[in-house]
């Protein structure tokens, strides 16, 4: 059966911590059934500094075979800011022109006198921030550099919808776990540590179950979900829904071809 993962990602100091993975497969009645949730530290070869977690991830996603995985960071930028023809090339591209994320945040600043645009999918999806905004740029230079980029180049993976699919290796699509909540108005605020943040977190994970997206996890799992204050492991398995739900089959617009698409809508 395909493997289904929800990637949420991160770019932060201690990445290995906030890079958490969710695997699951789907069952007979189309829900998702959860294997795991964890960390990309805990991935062998992991660690808590991005140099080390986002590699590891690399090396995970590599292994897998007819998989789909959804990462939670944007996997362009807007059309005009793209220099090159193809998004491949784009990708292949990118550690080359930006040597860091700081470089990344100041060019692409520059390039419009400081106004931050958003892609096409980013304003359908709405997406809280754009490419290269302050509180995410650091997100989408790890996430390019440290994972698509070296995917691709090794011919270890295919990306929807810019690319062909290819079976055999795993399709990595871009999801977002806000854009998703805010499509079913589940969207409140659910990260953190008080008792109403919890609360909130036990709301969405029983929606997902009770609509029939996900298979009701097994104690441990679902204590972890519910315990993570972060919200990172429930925004895991939130893209592995959006995941195993995403048409994958339909080709790219215009605009698709070069910034890519959020897949976000579950029907739930």
């Amino acid at each position: 059966m395909t493997r289904i993962l929800g990637v949420d990602f991160s770019g932060a100091s201690d990445a290995g911590r906030k890079i958490w993975i969710a695997e699951g497969r789907l069952s007979e009645s189309g829900a998702l059934e959860l294997i795991y949730c964890v960390p990309a530290m805990s991935l062998p070869g992991g660690g808590v500094r991005p140099e080390v977690a986002v590699p590891a991830l690399a090396r995970h996603v590599a292994a897998l075979d007819n998989a789909r995985v959804g990462c939670d960071f944007p996997f362009s930028l807007p059309r005009d800011l793209v220099t090159v023809r193809t998004w491949k090339s784009f990708a292949l591209r990118y550690a080359a022109e930006f040597a860091d994320a700081e470089s990344f945040r100041s060019m692409m600043r520059s390039r419009h006198n400081g106004v931050e645009y958003k892609r096409m999918t980013d304003r359908i999806a709405g997406t809280p921030f754009n490419s290269y905004n302050l509180r995410l740029y650091r997100q989408t230079w790890w996430g390019i550099t440290g994972l698509l980029g070296p995917l691709v180049r090794a011919g270890r993976a295919i990306v929807r919808p810019q690319q062909k699919l290819d079976a055999g290796k795993p399709t990595l699509i871009e999801v977002c776990a806000a854009c998703t909540l805010k499509s079913i108005d589940m969207y409140a605020a659910y990260k953190g540590e008080r008792p109403a943040h919890r609360r909130a977190r036990k709301r969405i994970l029983d929606h997902f179950i009770d609509r029939g997206a996900l298979v009701a996890p097994a104690r441990r799992m679902r204590q972890l979900l519910l315990d993570n204050e972060g919200g990172d492991a429930l925004d895991a398995v939130i893209g592995a829904v959006a995941t195993a739900r995403a048409n994958l089959i339909q080709e790219a617009d215009a605009f698709q071809r070069l910034e890519g698409r959020v897949y976000f809508e579950i029907g739930v």
